[in-house]
């Protein structure tokens, strides 16, 4: 009887889906040479659980980093960390930066948020991230 439960207890657990942040985790990151950029770059090798979740909604809370000037956006970067802990700041790696492009502008806020968007898996574009979170919606976490 214990052997049962300990069973559905280890099916129950090793079943349940990656979400969020610890699912673009799950890529491997090597370098390879990039043509177009003439220097060796990141290249991500996307986990079989990320390519089943590519085209689906995914939602994930994080730090908005601004790459426009204006104070509406419709793009910007979703950063798992603040902006002085961030992959262009910090130490941490391209895993934990997404695009976000907006079905609605939204004000900037330094507050936290949560996107939910459609995820694309960027494997050739080294002028774009790993992640893209496509037809987005934003708000801020009280």
């Amino acid at each position: 009887m214990l052997q049962s439960i300990q069973t559905v207890f280890l099916f129950f657990i090793f079943s349940q889906e990656i979400a969020g942040w610890e699912l673009l985790a799950t890529v491997e990151i090597g370098k390879g040479y990039d043509e177009f950029m003439g220097t060796e770059v990141d290249k991500p090798t996307f986990s079989d659980q990320l390519k089943e979740r590519e085209d689906k909604k995914l939602t994930l809370e994080g730090f908005i980093i601004s790459m426009q000037e204006e104070s509406d956006y419709s793009y910007f970067v979703l950063s798992r960390f603040p902006y002085q802990s961030c992959f262009f700041c910090g130490g941490a790696g391209p895993e934990t930066v997404v695009e976000i492009y907006l079905t609605k502008k939204i004000n900037y806020t330094d507050e936290r948020v949560q996107a939910t968007g459609t995820l694309r898996l960027n494997k050739d574009n080294p002028l774009h991230l790993f992640y893209i979170l496509e037809d987005s919606e934003v708000k801020i976490i009280d």
